[in-house]
């Protein structure tokens, strides 16, 4: 249980800090926000590379890997990259702090040339942040917005058009609950005051968001709903009481929402919302804990916890592949360190986030948004990507040849992923 505090709760001035920036928005506070669009200064925390990122497929929490991947680097010439992939770390960003204190990536959407990233503080306090991040120039991706919150952690984010939507949960008491949905503005590709509006949700903590071309939605926990908003006015058009909400996606008309405490695939048709049908999975039993999915050829690939990898049709459930997480024991790791929170599809590949044991490259044997909802996924475990300093990652964002991890306290890596 949080403690929460008190905040004052007034009219808020906005207040245009200096920039040296010649162009853009410039940096902007109004008390609760502090924006800072100066790329000169945002640059510091940015480190590059052209590193090619090796790939561990031993002693990695499984019996074995494939003979012809055993110990082989995913870098030019190794035998991944003769089978179609090249990886290299592009960019090291560090996580934003305020006060003095450091704070934790919690996700990661890639949508277009943008990625934007969401941060929240450990511990009682509630502190949180929001990164932009240009990925138009892939070898030299670029940090160009950030805003520090005063009394609130963000849990998940994405964007569409303008629009950025972020899920948080605040100590300010003018809500009924901590669980809130807040919508800022990009001018550009850089952050904004103008335009900024909240709206209060049940629960405790809104555990994401994710946008279509018409509504806005978020998922809050355990006494939570899954919301329908509209972005011009804020207003609720649905909300839907649904048991330990963690996630939701939005793909080809239909809403699909992750459960937990137990596992289950809840999905509606976006037009009328009307219950396509809800289904149990393995996993998702931790409590307070989270579940992510992504969304490929009418598929939803599960981040399910101590259950790895699940993976289900979005039209009638049916389980049609997994990946087991790894062994705890093998890695010499507590088992609650190591769960699959996670999970990035981009054709024939699959990026998994697996806690403290780090980020895991399956393989399917056909491109995943191409074989039908119905067929049997054979997913095969390439390897563990090996860093020199990677923290416990909470999150993987992969689209357009970039796959971002959100590794806790340790930031960001941001990773080229080109076929050879």
């Amino acid at each position: 249980m949080r403690n929460y505090i008190a905040v004052f709760a007034g009219m808020l001035l906005l207040l245009p800090l200096s920039c040296t920036d010649s162009t853009g928005p410039g940096n902007q506070e109004n008390g609760r926000i502090s924006i800072t669009n100066n790329t000169g200064t945002l640059a510091a925390r940015v480190t590059y590379f052209d590193d090619a990122i090796d790939l561990d497929s031993v002693g990695i929490g499984y019996p074995s890997a494939p003979a012809s991947f055993a110990s082989a680097p995913l870098g030019r010439g190794s035998a991944a990259s003769q089978a179609g992939w090249v990886l290299k770390l592009k960019a090291e960003v560090a996580p934003p702090s305020i006060n003095g204190q450091q704070l934790q990536a919690t996700a990661v959407s890639i949508v277009g040339n943008l990625a934007v990233v969401s941060y929240g503080m450990a511990g009682s306090a509630y502190l949180g942040a929001v990164d932009v991040i240009d990925v138009s120039n892939k070898n030299q991706p670029a940090l160009v917005s950030e805003a520090l919150f005063q009394n609130a952690d963000m849990f998940a984010v994405t964007t569409s058009g303008q629009n950025v939507y972020v899920a948080e949960a605040t100590g300010d008491t003018g809500f009924a609950s901590p669980a809130v949905f807040e919508i800022m503005q990009l001018q550009g590709n850089q952050l904004v005051l103008s335009g900024n509006r909240r709206r209060g949700l049940s629960s405790f903590v809104a555990t994401s968001v994710a946008a279509s071309s018409t509504r806005a939605y978020a998922t809050s926990g355990d006494a939570g709903a899954l919301f329908g908003l509209n972005p011009a006015t804020l207003a609720v058009t649905d909300s839907i009481p649904l048991h330990d909400a963690r996630w939701v996606a939005v793909a080809g008309g239909k809403i699909v929402v992750i459960q937990g405490t137990p596992g289950k695939l809840t999905v509606y048709n976006e037009s009328n919302m009307g219950l396509v049908g809800s289904w149990s999975f393995a996993g998702a039993d931790i409590a307070e804990s989270k579940s992510q999915a992504d969304i490929a050829g009418g598929k939803a690939f599960i981040a399910a916890g101590d259950s790895g990898v699940q993976v289900h049709s979005i039209a009638t459930g049916l389980k049609v592949g997994a990946v087991p997480r790894p062994n705890p024991d093998s890695l010499g790791l507590s088992p609650s360190v190591v769960v699959t929170n996670a999970v990035a599809i981009d054709q024939d590949l699959m990026f998994i986030s697996n806690g403290e044991a780090g980020v895991y490259l399956a393989q399917g044997s056909q491109a995943f948004s191409t074989t039908g909802s119905e067929v049997q996924q054979t997913i095969t475990v390439r390897g563990k990507l090996r860093f020199g300093n990677l923290q416990s990652v909470n999150h993987v964002a992969l689209a357009n040849g970039i796959l971002i991890i959100a590794a806790g306290l340790g930031g960001l890596k941001i990773v080229q992923v080109t076929n050879n």
